[in-house]
């Protein structure tokens, strides 16, 4: 799924980028790489523009991504930073609207002695850098000191990379299109049209407005799926399916919440929905019961040592722990409740272990901590066949943690030596997206469960106490 919020900022760095075109540096630049501008002709144009851009993109890169470092040092991007850039980007469109002049304005140019001391292709390299940090020269948008705000004010290292590349993109794309012109009828029309016709100048500007307000409604979106609420108090391990809840209570007995909000305890622990059951661990039985009545349909499955299950129309997950090992067990199960012979999926031993598994369908995710290397994994199983294991993820710098799985989407807590997240993703390569975002610590994310609308996640805290609280996705 796209990112409306990283949509948004890509826009807006790119129109300011644009934007950027008109000013001293911009119009110098073209006549600077053109052919007139060297005695290299053409072709060594070409080559200047070759240089020029991927530099001007690195620029960006460097300023955005940074800035946005910086903003995750100073902590989590709670409501207040998310206030302030909203508010950052409404008065920048404000002003752009306005046409306000442009305070504070650096006023250094490119160096003119590179040109003449140095190849055209690596002076160009030098020039794209500094237009594409943005800072260090004339930049005639309020939208740059607005990004750069945001930036900060969001701490995120993927929406700095995402700005800076846009920026730099559109510092590049017109001088990179103009420069092979610059001694041509067209490309004089071009400059003389930027340089005379203050409209244009006014309408790139408008567009940076319009473009900072699409930042501003995307912000405020995302702080409501960042604001989390609290869900269950004093439980864990939440399982939803359709409108039931189960969850595990801080005491140990399961409990499921129903749509009207009834809340009914279940016979047994570690609970989990999925179709028209819900699975619970009773001493060293995985039971299978029907949601809607609470009743066991047939005989429960034997497993010592069992710790955690997953169910849905067709499949029963069972973790065992025994004898200093962690084993995954999938048994089928039929529409009368019947439960089938188990299957071995998954074993390992001590120090690594083995997530409570999840299921949708005939998909079954589990994350595999072992040493040195840690994996999410997809099983696709069938009915009298060899299930095929697929691995999703795998790292050796960040531990994978309480994976849950609706339709083929997959939620999972990340974390790394300074953070943790909760992250969705598809069932292809990659860490996917992240919806919440916290510094390493207590309180600690554990497990997950996933729907349509929502993450639900445990929220363990000092003592281990719990508590489950809902994201929206």
């Amino acid at each position: 799924m796209i990112d409306p919020l990283l949509v948004s900022l890509a826009l807006a760095g790119l129109v300011a980028g644009l934007t950027g075109t008109w000013s001293p540096c911009g119009f110098s630049m073209i006549e600077t790489i053109g052919p007139t501008g060297h005695p290299g002709g053409l072709r060594t144009t070409l080559a200047a523009s070759a240089t020029f851009a991927p530099f001007a993109l690195l620029g960006g890169v460097v300023t955005f991504l940074l800035l946005s470092l910086v903003g995750g040092l100073l902590g989590e991007a709670g409501p207040l930073r998310f206030g302030i850039a909203i508010g950052l980007a409404l008065v920048a469109a404000g002003a752009e609207a306005r046409g306000l002049r442009i305070v504070p304005q650096v006023r250094r140019q490119l160096p003119v002695r590179w040109r003449s001391r140095l190849p055209m292709p690596l002076a160009a390299s030098g020039y794209g850098t500094l237009l594409g940090l943005g800072f260090t020269t004339f930049v005639l948008t309020y939208g740059v000191w607005a990004l750069m705000g945001i930036a900060l004010a969001l701490g995120d290292p993927t929406a700095g990379i995402v700005i800076g590349l846009a920026f730099g993109l559109g510092r590049a794309a017109p001088i990179v299109a103009l420069a092979p012109l610059a001694d041509r009828p067209l490309g004089e029309r071009a400059c003389e049209a930027m340089a005379l016709r203050p409209g244009l100048l006014r309408g790139a500007r408008i567009g940076d407005a319009v473009a900072l307000i699409a930042v501003a409604v995307a912000l405020a979106g995302s702080a409501g799926a960042e604001a989390a609420r609290k869900e269950v108090a004093k439980a864990s391990d939440p399982g939803t399916a359709g409108t039931a809840l189960v969850y595990e209570r801080n005491n140990g007995h399961g409990e499921m919440r129903r749509a009207d909000g009834e809340l009914e305890r279940l016979p047994g622990s570690d609970p989990a929905v999925g179709g028209p059951w819900v699975a619970l661990v009773d001493r060293d039985r995985a039971v299978l019961l029907d949601r809607a009545t609470l009743e066991q349909p047939g005989p429960s499955l034997g497993a010592a040592g069992a710790d955690a299950v997953a169910v849905t129309n067709g499949w029963l997950a069972v973790r065992v722990r025994q004898r200093g090992r962690d084993k995954l067990k999938a048994a089928p199960v039929g529409a009368d409740g019947s439960i089938g012979r188990a299957r071995l999926l998954a074993r390992v031993k001590r120090p690594s272990q083995l997530s409570a598994p999840a299921l949708s369908g005939n998909a079954l995710v589990v994350a595999v901590s072992k040493r040195g290397r840690n994996e999410l994994v997809r099983f696709r199983l069938r009915q009298g066949r060899r299930p095929k294991r697929k691995t999703l993820i795998s790292t050796r710098t960040a531990a994978i943690a309480g994976p849950s799985i609706a339709a083929k989407k997959i939620a999972y807590v990340l974390t790394t030596a300074k953070r943790q997240s909760v992250r969705i993703k598809g069932f292809g390569k990659g860490k996917g997206r992240s919806r919440y975002r916290r510094h390493q610590g207590p309180p600690t994310l554990w497990t997950t469960a996933i729907d349509r609308d929502r993450v639900l996640v445990t929220v363990v805290k000092r003592g281990g106490r719990s508590k489950i609280i809902s994201l929206h996705r």
